[in-house]
Parts: C-alpha cells; sequence; structure tokens
C-alpha cells in the first residue's frame, strides 16, 4: 500500500498551540476514505471466512440456479 502522505502538511492548533486536526486536499481525503472503506471490507471477510467455508464443506449452501427457481416459485 502506498503511503498516503501530502508534501505540506497544515495542522489546526488550539489557542496554547496543540494540534487538533490537520487540513487534507480533496484528493488525498478521497484515497484515506476509500483505504478505509476496503480495510472495512477485509475486516468483515475475515470475520466470515472460517464461519462460511465450514457451511460450505457442511452443505449448507445453496446454488444460484436453485435460488433462481425458489425464486421464480416465490413470485407466482
Amino acid at each position: 500500500m502506498k503511503a498516503l502522505a501530502t508534501k505540506e502538511e497544515q495542522f489546526v492548533t488550539d489557542a496554547k498551540g496543540k494540534r487538533t486536526g490537520v487540513l487534507l486536499n480533496l484528493d488525498t481525503y478521497e484515497r484515506l476514505r476509500e483505504a478505509g472503506e476496503e480495510l472495512a471490507d477485509i475486516h468483515a471477510y475475515d470475520a466470515l471466512h472460517d464461519r462460511v467455508h465450514s457451511e460450505i464443506a457442511a452443505g449448507q449452501f445453496t446454488t444460484l440456479t436453485s435460488y433462481r427457481v425458489a425464486r421464480k416459485r416465490k413470485a407466482k
């Protein structure tokens, strides 16, 4: 993964000079958001990976064809 850093960092400080925030350009902000969303997807995948594979091994799944047939029956 690429480092997400800008050449010039701009910090927001309080009256005592303590850093309280940072200003980002829109491109950097969007890349950080996308990276955060990707990380959330990875965490969700990791959390369900073992359970899904054990259900598949136990035969607890439906094929896409079977699912479509069942949906057509329900729609009638």
